[in-house]
């Protein structure tokens, strides 16, 4: 899947001592698939892998990242008792388009489009 990034990647450690980074992708839906007033979805995205953190920092809030990885959900507990939530865990994560050239272009380039135009992915 490929979309923009909406939020500032940021890298926090857990308890543990591991390191995470998160960031959110909006990802456009296939025409046929919009709901009146939502015509894309915010996704979640995380990874262990200390190559996508050093690359993410350099992603900025409207690059075109494209994503490959595994939807898993997460649960925790809190005063409000159980919660859970859905995450893509990033396998690879590679910048197909900077900011200012995603703003010319009308939508999230396609899985093709994105292989030809090469980009960073993390080692």
């Amino acid at each position: 899947m490929a979309g923009r990034v909406t939020a500032e990647p940021a890298v926090r450690e857990l308890p543990s001592g591991d390191h995470l980074v998160i960031w959110r992708i909006s990802v456009t839906r296939p025409i046929a698939e919009q709901r009146p007033k939502q015509p894309a979805d915010t996704i979640t995205c995380v990874s262990f892998d200390p190559s996508m953190q050093q690359a993410a920092r350099d992603w900025r809030i409207g690059d075109v990242i494209e994503v490959t990885g595994a939807l898993r959900r997460r649960f925790w507990r809190s005063s409000h008792g159980s919660s859970s939530v859905f995450e893509v865990e990033a396998k690879t994560a590679t910048r197909i388009n900077l900011a200012a050239e995603a703003e010319t272009a009308s939508d999230a380039p396609t899985a093709a489009q994105s292989e030809a135009s090469g980009g960073h992915q993390p080692s």
